[in-house]
């Protein structure tokens, strides 16, 4: 009977676990494409698949989803350095800053990178998602920081530096009409970027 009450138990652990991810997973590419104010906890439910209460068995309120989503999406996957030479890691960077700074990233918000999406209500969130913001931005500048030559005080200033025209590029690129403009404005990021990694 023990037995039997434990397979259920760890079935019930693994249908919840799968019924977060899959709110986490739809709930914020709901956010990254409506902003945290396009869309309420029923929306968010909605998108998932699932009913409000469901959502709130999982996330306290939509911040709470707010924090999960930037603590789980921000910096994947270049934060998930699996290169060992220098070398290997200079490549990595350089295909992740190519596929960020594309029409192709620019053009799909849902899909793509929470940092140029939700930014902006990160920024008016409580001090708690900002913390999990802050720690992950730092993960990433940290990564990025092994790629770049010079001072430690250098790197940290380089990919800052970087990281910033990456989120810049993409937000502006988003903002203008799809077309030449776009395309220039991702090539000169990509093209300056790769610069300052030199």
């Amino acid at each position: 009977m023990k037995q039997l009450t434990k397979l259920k138990d760890e079935k019930l652990t693994d249908r919840k676990l799968k019924t977060r991810e899959a709110i986490l997973d739809a709930a914020g590419k709901k956010l990254k494409k409506d902003g945290f104010n396009g869309a309420g906890v029923d929306g968010l439910a909605s998108a998932a698949g699932v009913t409000s209460g469901a959502f709130y068995a999982h996330f306290s309120n939509k911040e709470d989803l707010l924090k999960e989503v930037i603590s789980t999406y921000l910096g994947a996957p270049y934060v998930h350095e699996n290169a060992e030479s220098q070398e290997a890691k200079e490549k990595q960077l350089k295909e992740f800053l190519k596929i960020y700074m594309s029409p192709d990233h620019c053009g799909d918000p849902e899909d793509g990178c929470v940092m140029p999406t939700l930014s902006a209500d990160v920024s008016r969130a409580s001090s708690g998602v900002r913390k999990v913001y802050q720690e992950r931005m730092i993960q990433l500048i940290e990564k990025m920081s092994k790629v770049v030559h010079g001072s430690p005080a250098k790197k940290r200033k380089q990919a800052w530096s970087v990281l910033a025209m990456m989120i810049g590029a993409v937000t502006i690129g988003r903002a203008l009409p799809e077309g030449e403009e776009s395309e220039v404005l991702m090539e000169a990021a990509f093209e300056n970027a790769m610069s300052m990694l030199k």
